[in-house]
């Protein structure tokens, strides 16, 4: 029967009032104090991870967009489309059939 009378003591709240339990009140309110500082840095510790995650995704995405811009300007700049785009466009020029001769002095 004591440990009934124990637990009710407990659940009733005779025992935190106690002066034995009282004496611990400030090491209990750190305790809680430092469990709750140490929730809150891994919530932001993981919040910082969605972060760098997400700007990774966003830094692949612009290599992608880069490398696809380079291909298509390197393509649009090669001879062959650059006469093929002046030839739609009307202009007369042609492409130079004889090879260029270096003059020496």
């Amino acid at each position: 029967m004591a440990d009934a009378h124990d637990i009710q003591s407990w659940l009733n709240g005779d025992r935190l009032r106690s002066q034995k339990i009282k004496e611990q009140y400030p090491l209990i309110g750190l305790i809680v104090g430092l469990i709750f500082l140490y929730i809150l840095t891994g919530y932001q510790s993981i919040k910082q991870q969605h972060r760098l995650t997400d700007t990774k995704k966003e830094m692949l995405d612009a290599k992608f967009r880069y490398m696809t811009v380079s291909a298509q300007l390197t393509n649009a700049t090669r001879q062959s489309q650059v006469l093929e785009a002046l030839q739609q466009k009307g202009s007369s020029l042609q492409e130079n059939s004889v090879p260029p001769v270096k003059i020496e002095k």
